[in-house]
């Protein structure tokens, strides 16, 4: 008689009674271990007797674990698509770089005024500082993100980890920046804050309070600028209103969507698991019946794992309303920093509305940044990489009154804007990962550094 082992396969959603958290809940089923052990045996004989390679290996053991040439067509669909994916994004980007070259230099508007070296030149002495404001915002949007998980870290353990939370959000930022749709830095955030002191679990639970928090304070920023433009409350330049195209008002809409999509299904899931588990089974089953999704079952699982564990993070988070508070603030301050590079940006090249104080000039470009970065945010490049620059480029060529500098405005502002982030998070990675091994070559732990 053979032996029966169990393992985990279906999974299903309960709710704790004493905490009244949502918990996902195994459902054993039954393999037989003598089959699985007699299979194995029969693969490595095969292995030898042909003396296959590692390929010919890999082969032979995913026929004996059922991948069906399905999946082996999903699999190659799947590189496919993203080999085209990438050429399309490096066609586009190029694309737009030459078409916004050629449009301020050699096709430029009617009553733009032409500027010679001198005049450039004359310009920004005049306006040189506000270069350097551009690049406080910078920093203000790194410190606005340290602080913001120290004060989580706080909350969570008692210690401010001060130095730790700021390197993380370096980290944070680069890694987000060479992903598409700004997702892959919470991983190595997680690893950062695990191996510098700060207990895993709360690791863990860190950056994903602070990217969903963050994420509702652009979605209000988003709403509250969308009604302010289009009621135009902080009357900004007819200029603007005119050559800003309406479908904008559909992109910031459709990318505020896209922000809150998570956060959202994680509060349905917190207040109601049961209707949360049954949209993710429903988004999961049609994905793969519609051939995206390979697994359905794993990705629905992995789904829920996370949404579970992202609930209990917020919910644990929430009863600290002061610390909640201040992370809400401290998102719309980031975005705020963010923002103002754009600003610093167009005065550098010589913005000016004389209708307005600098106050609320600043608020105009802000309110357009904020709709402009809403409009792209579901582009699934690195950074949103080509509709940024096209997006970005109206902004800076209704705003700048000379010929030929709202592409070098443009530029400019890309610099400082994304390519820094990724220079900045690139140079502190590899200058931390060296000083790691050498901690490690020489025995020294971190809490002995």
């Amino acid at each position: 008689m053979t032996k029966k082992q169990k393992t985990i396969g279906l999974r299903k959603i309960e709710i704790d009674g004493e905490t009244a958290e949502p918990k996902i809940v195994g459902v054993e089923e039954e393999y037989n271990s003598a089959a699985v052990a007699e299979a194995e045996k029969t693969v490595k004989a095969q292995a030898e007797k042909e003396k296959q390679t590692s390929i010919g290996k890999q082969i032979v053991m995913s026929n004996f674990l059922g991948i069906s040439d399905k999946d082996k067509n999903i699999d190659r669909r799947q590189k496919f698509f993203k080999r085209l994916v990438s050429l399309i994004f490096l066609a586009f980007v190029i694309g737009v770089l030459a078409y916004t070259f050629y449009r301020d230099f050699f096709h430029a508007e009617e009553g733009k005024e032409a500027v010679s070296w001198d005049g450039l030149i004359g310009r920004f002495g005049n306006t040189w500082y506000y270069f350097f404001l551009a690049v406080i915002s910078l920093c203000l949007s790194y410190l606005f993100k340290g602080v913001k998980l120290a004060v989580i870290c706080k909350s969570q353990t008692g210690k401010w980890h001060f130095k730790t939370c700021f390197e993380t959000g370096i980290i944070g930022h680069y890694y987000n920046y060479v992903t598409p749709l700004a997702v892959g830095g919470q991983p190595f955030e997680i690893y950062h804050l695990s191996k510098h002191g700060v207990h895993g679990g709360v690791a863990a639970s860190m950056p994903i309070i602070a990217f969903f928090l963050s994420q509702f304070a652009f979605v209000s920023l988003g709403v509250v600028s969308l009604v302010f433009f289009n009621g135009n409350i902080l009357n900004i330049e007819q200029e603007f209103v005119i050559n800003f195209p309406p479908i904008f008002n559909v992109l910031a809409i459709i990318g505020l969507v896209g922000c809150i999509a998570m956060p959202a299904l994680v509060l349905i899931f917190s207040m109601l698991p049961r209707i949360g588990a049954k949209l993710v089974k429903w988004c999961t089953a049609l994905g793969g019946k519609m051939k995206i999704i390979k697994d359905p079952k794993k990705t629905e699982y992995k789904t829920l794992k996370t949404i579970v564990h992202n609930s209990v993070c917020i919910k644990r988070f929430a009863k600290n309303p002061l610390a909640l508070i201040s992370t809400l603030l401290l998102g719309i301050g980031e975005t705020f920093a963010q923002c103002s590079i754009a600003y610093f940006t167009l005065k550098l090249f010589g913005y000016n509305n004389e209708n307005a104080g600098w106050f609320m000039e600043w608020m105009q470009i802000i309110q357009l940044s904020i709709i402009l970065y809403a409009s792209v945010s579901f582009i699934p490049t690195p950074g949103n990489s080509g509709a940024a620059d096209l997006s970005f480029y109206l902004l800076f060529a209704v705003g700048v009154k000379f010929a030929g500098l709202a592409f070098s405005a443009m530029v400019l502002w890309r610099i400082l804007s994304f390519y820094s982030y990724i220079i900045i998070g690139f140079i502190f990675t590899t200058a931390n990962r060296r000083k790691d091994h050498l901690s490690e070559f020489l025995g020294i732990s971190d809490l002995e550094k």
